[in-house]
């Protein structure tokens, strides 16, 4: 319970600190990645959870997806709460099945301290034929020297 308070937190912190310096551009790719380099290495890490998700669930390999998150991740949209892996894998089968597709990931910003850390970006997504695009939140964990998802948000823009 205490590490979910923690997620809840970052996921906290980083709304707050995106609302106050949010610029709203669909070309936006920095990232925010620290001067350290063993930062550098977990930070490059994170960043490639978000693109391993990506190319598993383009691939069609939700059980792949699933296991890039902790055994009680969670996944959170506005269609869903799925918690843990079994869930996770299930709800990723069904968007895979739909004929689902990420077009791309993009970072704002990706940061870490300690075991835990954060990617924050934007996505482009066509599913059913019909092109989206929003913002994606990845708290991450480290475990025995490895990232995976702790919670994962994907809210969808209002299309123009």
């Amino acid at each position: 319970m205490k590490s979910f308070r923690v997620i809840i937190v970052i996921i906290l912190i980083f709304f707050l600190n995106s609302i106050a310096q949010e610029k709203e551009s669909s070309t936006v790719t920095t990232t925010r990645l620290s001067d350290n380099q063993s930062s550098n290495a977990d930070e490059l890490a994170i960043t490639d959870i978000a693109q391993k998700w990506m190319s598993f669930y383009n691939q069609g390999i939700a059980a792949q997806v699933a296991a890039l998150y902790t055994e009680a991740g969670y996944y959170l949209s506005a269609h869903i709460l799925a918690h843990g892996r079994d869930a996770i894998q299930a709800y990723w089968e069904r968007g895979i099945a739909a004929g689902g597709h990420i077009d791309f990931i993009r970072p704002l910003t990706v940061y870490h301290s300690g075991e835990l850390g954060y990617y924050a970006g934007t996505y482009q997504a066509t599913n059913a034929g019909v092109t989206v695009d929003g913002r994606i939140l990845i708290v991450a964990k480290k475990i025995n020297d490895n990232w995976f998802i702790a919670a994962h948000e994907t809210v969808v823009r209002d299309q123009p």
